[in-house]
């Protein structure tokens, strides 16, 4: 059971559907099956014949095609077009549609500058294996990021620049392993601290700098004791994060991890105001049932992306001056007016389009003057209304984004599975599609224990190491990874050691470092009062309101 609020009920009047009749998390995980972010294959350009990158593999009923092949005039997207045909329900012949019209095999952006592996990224510049990313520059393995400069091994990192290991930080540089902080630099192991400088090991602290385990030192003092902790080293590093782990938990940890942020419920606000159930929102006026947006007013049941976003609802990976989007999916760069379409960059006024670049009133894929697309749309929308579409008992209507069984990604190759994670039988239980990963057989050349234990040990050759991951038996590994030359120049810049594991499990790690997305209750641990937070006793085992947590550190 969920409920439907009397504000919720002015925002669907205001778009002109009719209320979910799916729950807000049910809702989520199925804009999120539609979302691959990570899972890359090699194939070949179906139009080009060149071996490319794609979020697609081999064998997809429809062809795929490299980015500049797709957005060229080599193809038309109209000569797919399609009849509506009122005898049978419209996502049946929507369908149709997806399986035959070609795809592109990633999401870009604007100018990528020497960043072929990156996806669903705006300008990237000289960045390798990043993912979710407005303006990346000189970075790696990282997730979730605007303005992200010379940083590895990040996720959810905003204005930041020289970040390590670092979660959900903004305004930050030469940060490493810190969470939940703003404004710090030349520091390591923080969380939930602001405006420090050389600090390390700190938590809940503002306006410092030179402190240790939250005390506060010289300056000779700490540089000395920074230089024993040899967090240079791989046995200096691991043996901080234990103990600042637990140091960790020592502290009270605010309800709702907010900045400059009112009326909000979720978690990890930026600038928002009447922002409702969301997670990871900034710059947001009005949503609800948000999740990593940014730059976006008056939106609800939207995944990923904003960047001046206007009146989105149930859509995922939509950006870049868009708005009045309804059930869609990988639309950009002023799209406006869309029901139920797929990657149409720029296009308006269309219902059911698939790869329509600069579109106009057109449904599945055929074109209609203004006069005609109005009378049909009205047509289809009380047709899907009338005779809905049934996935074994559950039944879609006009108001209900696509089924699941419509993404083209198993549920381990899509975004739902970082943040619901579910084993095969699980997932395969709740009738989702799960594919079975053959791990390659790697020729590596070098264990990772064998890897020295500071970067100034490692010589250029390193480049030329497969190194076996040191969780290779996980079912998150790949097995063996390599180091590029770029990111060999940034650990000895930033004087760190060579990773031990892949970028898939260094990935899982972060996530884990994270609540789960889901609000429950408890008492303030000071006044009593009933908090909402994402955070349960495991997390955080002292929880303060934000009235207790603002007299405790400020």
């Amino acid at each position: 059971d969920f409920t439907i609020e009397s504000e919720d009920f002015n925002f669907y009047e205001k778009i002109k559907v009719p209320p979910p009749t799916f729950c807000p998390e049910c809702r989520l995980v199925r804009r999120m099956i539609s979302t691959n972010e990570r899972v890359l294959y090699k194939r070949k350009c179906d139009l080009t014949g060149q071996s490319i990158f794609s979020m697609y593999e081999e064998g997809t009923p429809f062809p795929v095609y490299e980015i500049d092949a797709w957005y060229s005039d080599k193809w038309d997207p109209y000569s797919y077009g399609m009849d509506y045909n009122p005898e049978k329900p419209f996502f049946e012949q929507y369908l149709e549609l997806q399986n035959k019209i070609p795809r592109l095999s990633l999401t870009r952006q604007g100018m990528s500058i020497n960043s072929p592996y990156t996806h669903r990224v705006t300008d990237p510049k000289n960045s390798y294996m990043v993912f979710r990313a407005s303006y990346p520059e000189n970075s790696f393995y990282s997730y979730t990021s605007i303005n992200m400069k010379d940083s590895c091994d990040c996720a959810w990192i905003f204005d930041s620049e020289l970040c390590y290991e670092c979660i959900n930080c903004e305004h930050c540089y030469n940060l490493k392993f810190s969470q939940e902080s703003k404004d710090c630099r030349d520091s390591s192991f923080l969380y939930a601290c602001i405006n420090l400088s050389n600090c390390i090991g700190c938590v809940n602290l503002v306006n410092q700098e030179f402190c240790i385990w939250n005390v506060r030192y010289t300056k000779e003092d700490y540089f000395q004791k920074l230089k024993e902790l040899k967090l240079n080293t791989v046995s200096g590093i691991v043996e901080m994060e234990k103990k600042f782990s637990e140091f960790r938990k020592k502290f009270p940890q605010r309800a709702i991890a907010s900045v400059k942020s009112e009326k909000v419920s979720g978690n990890w606000f930026s600038n928002c105001k009447n922002v409702l159930q969301s997670f990871d929102c900034r710059n947001i006026k009005d949503g609800k049932c948000l999740f990593a947006v940014s730059k976006a007013e008056d939106c609800m049941d939207f995944f990923a992306w904003g960047n001046k976003a206007e009146l989105i609802y149930e859509s995922e990976n939509c950006g870049l001056d868009v708005a009045r989007l309804s059930f869609c999916t990988q639309c950009w760069m002023g799209a406006s007016d869309l029901y139920y379409c797929n990657t149409c960059p720029g296009a308006r006024n269309c219902f059911g389009c698939i790869g329509l670049k600069k579109g106009e009133y057109a449904i599945l894929n055929k074109k209609y003057s203004k006069e005609e697309y109005g009378i049909l749309k009205e047509k289809i929308i009380q047709q899907m209304k009338d005779v809905p579409y049934f996935e074994g008992k559950l039944e879609y209507r006009f108001g209900e984004a696509f089924p699941n069984s419509f993404s083209d990604f198993a549920y381990n190759e899509s975004a739902a599975n970082d943040f619901f994670p579910l084993t095969k039988e699980e997932a395969i239980e709740k009738g989702y599609r799960w594919k079975d990963k053959e791990k390659k057989n790697y020729a590596t050349t070098m264990k990772s224990s064998d890897l020295p234990e500071t970067i100034a040990e490692v010589d250029d050759n390193i480049v030329n190491e497969v190194i076996e991951c040191e969780e290779k038996d996980s079912p998150y590994s790949v097995g063996a990874f390599r180091i590029t030359a770029n990111e060999l120049a940034f650990y000895h810049r930033m004087d760190l050691p060579i990773p031990r594991v892949c970028f898939d499990v260094r990935h899982k790690r972060r996530l884990k470092k994270r609540p789960p997305l889901k609000i429950i209750k408890r008492l303030c641990s000071k006044c009593e009062v009933e908090v909402d937070t994402v955070y349960d006793e495991k997390h955080s085992p002292i929880i303060y309101c934000e009235k207790c947590y603002q007299q405790e550190v400020y």
